[in-house]
């Protein structure tokens, strides 16, 4: 049997111990600033930047080097700016989940573990080489015995238990700062937990592919500008997922996508098309729209792939979002502090609270301002009244997917500006926006009897 290098016991221990190190260093970091806070041991603004980037960047070393669940908490970190300085999320932005490629003997093994039987009696063929190789796993190109061609993701040996390490050192890290912050961080844990766990489960990706099929297929103009991998589940298990194999070019190699015959801007705008019917209309969604993701077929059609990232909102949580833009858009104190309530992210006790909140961020410095003036203004002071006015908040949590919600437009947003300069990002995200503000049908239904 072929042991996956570093899921020894001996390895999992030096990881713990390299973790319990991190967390030691994070709780010193603390403790320094917290005097420097309150006056009794100052320290420069440059300076603190200075020491939070410096324990980011031993953390992306660390995970860099271990890899695993590692490089997927550094990646959530990085979003969670209600929790975490700037300085750190910033220098944690910088962890891509490519890594080098674990040995065909290993993959191989981790195959015939799941189908019980050796490789070659399966598959009647297997690329050595991965096409892709990430954090959790990687990606082989294959062959049936009755010749489907395949893109076979197989799951590393020995992971889970990398990542049960790597969960328990982030629990442990998560209790000890629960105090000090201001969202519930047992919550944080509970949502990590959730999205590592269930990038492991093929079985899972497997569904959320076809769910995502049929979703999109429901707007046919829409459905015929794309393609998501066919599941082939007679070969999938929970740790071997076999799809269609789609062949193309990226969407951001300029060349390729110039041989296929097709306008960029045309691929980007469709691409941004469906993720934003699965954000705005279904609620369920790939969270992760960069181009690695979106591959050019030989007919100008957009493959959307890797689904192990997806997210679904609550209805009820939905419709708080809905409740909470509308508020933003009318710059209603009331509704934002009652939407917030409604979405789970508060209590009724902090409803007061929350309106204070709203005061400060519909501050109309900051409203109605051009591109230019936007520009020009110094916003430091604006979010720090802001956070100033949140720590104040007893019950404040973020909902199930709200982060994932925000990160895949933000991902979507960089997509549009960085591969299609010319398409106005308001002409795309407008019309979506738009509807989703939108009373529900039944609402209008009652209106126009009231």
């Amino acid at each position: 049997m072929i042991r996956a290098a570093g899921t020894s016991w001996l390895a999992l221990a030096a990881r713990a111990v390299v973790l319990l190190g991190l967390i030691a260093r994070a709780a010193g970091l603390y403790a320094r600033l917290r005097l420097a806070g309150r006056g009794w041991w100052p320290l420069s603004q440059p300076e603190r930047e200075r020491r939070l980037r410096r324990f980011a960047a031993r953390f992306v070393a660390s995970a860099t080097r271990f890899r695993g669940g590692l490089i997927k908490l550094g990646q959530v970190a990085s979003l969670r700016v209600e929790v975490l300085p700037e300085a750190l999320t910033g220098e944690l932005a910088r962890l891509q989940d490519r890594v080098t490629p674990h040995p065909f003997e290993e993959i191989t093994a981790r195959i015939e573990s799941e189908y019980g039987a050796p490789w070659g009696a399966c598959l009647a063929g297997l690329s050595r080489e991965p096409i892709a190789a990430a954090s959790l796993g990687q990606v082989h190109e294959a062959r049936a015995c009755d010749g489907r061609h395949l893109a076979l993701k197989v799951l590393y040996p020995g992971i889970e238990r990398s990542v049960a390490v790597d969960l328990a050192m982030a629990r442990l890290a998560l209790w000890l700062f629960d105090f000090v912050a201001v969202p519930d961080l047992r919550e944080v844990y509970r949502q990590l937990h959730a999205s590592l766990r269930g990038e492991m489960d093929y079985l899972r990706e497997g569904r959320a592919a076809e769910e995502i099929a049929h979703n999109l297929a429901r707007d046919e103009a829409l459905w015929s500008h794309l393609r998501v991998p066919r599941i082939h589940w007679d070969l999938t298990t929970q740790r071997v997922l076999a799809m269609e194999f789609i062949d193309g070019v990226k969407i951001n190699d300029a060349d390729g996508v110039a041989r296929q015959g097709v306008a960029r801007e045309d691929l980007v705008a469709w691409a941004s098309r469906a993720f934003l019917h699965m954000m705005f209309r279904d609620g369920f969604f790939h969270c992760d729209p960069h181009p690695g993701n979106l591959i050019v077929d030989g007919k100008g059609r957009i493959a959307i792939i890797d689904f192990g990232m997806n997210e679904r909102l609550a209805p009820g949580v939905l419709a708080a979002m809905r409740d909470h833009l509308r508020a933003s858009v009318l710059r209603d104190r009331e509704l934002f502090a009652t939407s917030l309530v409604a979405a789970g992210a508060i209590d009724a006790r902090d409803l007061a609270v929350a309106r204070e909140i709203a005061a400060v961020a519909f501050d109309p410095a900051f409203y109605n301002r051009t591109p230019q003036e936007v520009a020009g203004l110094d916003f430091s002071q604006h979010f720090w009244r802001l956070r100033g006015q949140m720590v104040r908040l007893r019950s404040f949590r973020l909902p199930a997917g709200v982060v994932m919600w925000s990160r895949a437009i933000s991902i979507l947003y960089g997509l549009v500006v960085e591969l299609a300069p010319g398409i106005r990002p308001l002409d795309l995200f407008g019309p979506y926006v738009m509807e989703f503000l939108a009373p529900p049908q039944e609402e209008r239904v009652r209106s126009r009897l009231a």
